[in-house]
């Protein structure tokens, strides 16, 4: 009797244990670094569901096809679907695409009922006033993202999402995640030379002759390696300190034209 007390006492125990409980689940919201990115230690949001995998989920953004310029601020929107669901979940980030998982950009919220950041706001994930698709299959989130004040080059932007089943447990969800590869403008600025007469140089020196937005600076490979900001008439920029070689500034004026000219650095 005491044997068969001690087994059905053991089969309880690891049925507790093994149970999926709520207390892990995150209707408000991700706790931050689970988008399976290399800088969030490729951790995912199948360490608190117990998850099937699907990969219904998108991320789109208005950057234009030649990619973002430093300094800009675009709408980011991400999508998640899957038939028969209407409670989702998710969390997105920006790294620079160069391996080192090294977290880029500001994203900015636009949808405080919606959506927060999270992870150091390095990140952005649902609230509990953003899960439910109100009947549908599929839930749409908005919110803004300002690229770096200078290129680093390509940007990953990493999305991992919880299709839920509504149930108060963990297990039964699915879990979507995808990329999405976002190029700087480099390109056009090597293209794109035309008039400026914004500035010009003498000794090394960019001197500008107006009060303009900004100034670009491109290395002959299309890098942006400086962004000047709030130019006022007779500012000075030294260039000494860079290579010398070939550079395109590209201006920027309070009507928002664009123009852009290359200059040549040359130092003893």
């Amino acid at each position: 009797m005491k044997k068969e007390l001690l087994i059905i006492s053991s089969i309880l125990s690891i049925t507790v244990l093994l149970y999926p409980t709520n207390s892990t689940s995150n209707g408000t919201g991700s706790p931050g670094g689970k988008t399976g990115s290399i800088g969030d230690n490729n951790n995912t949001c199948t360490s608190c569901h117990y998850a099937g995998v699907s990969t219904n989920a998108t991320i789109s953004t208005n950057i234009p096809s030649n990619g973002y310029i430093p300094g800009q601020t675009y709408t980011i929107t991400t999508t998640v679907q899957q038939t028969g669901i209407t409670k989702f979940g998710f969390e997105v980030t920006a790294e620079i695409d160069d391996g080192t998982g090294a977290k880029t950009g500001s994203f900015l919220i636009t949808n405080s009922t919606e959506t927060k950041l999270i992870n150091m706001n390095n990140a952005v994930t649902h609230k509990a006033g953003g899960t439910l698709t109100g009947g549908g299959n599929t839930k749409i989130w908005e919110f803004d993202w300002t690229a770096p004040s200078t290129g680093v080059g390509d940007i990953k932007f990493w999305g991992a999402y919880i299709a839920a089943n509504n149930d108060g447990n963990n297990g039964g969800d699915t879990y979507h995640s995808t990329e999405l590869v976002i190029n700087e403008s480099i390109p056009s600025k090597i293209n794109e030379i035309g008039s400026n007469n914004n500035f010009y140089l003498s000794s090394n020196k960019i001197i500008f002759n107006k009060n303009i937005n900004s100034a670009l600076i491109y290395d002959i490979t299309g890098k942006n390696v400086a962004t000047l900001n709030n130019i006022k008439n007779n500012n000075i920029f030294n260039m000494n300190n860079f290579e010398n070689g070939i550079y395109i500034v590209e201006t920027i004026s309070n009507q928002n034209i664009h123009e852009s000219r290359k200059i040549s650095i040359t130092k003893n």
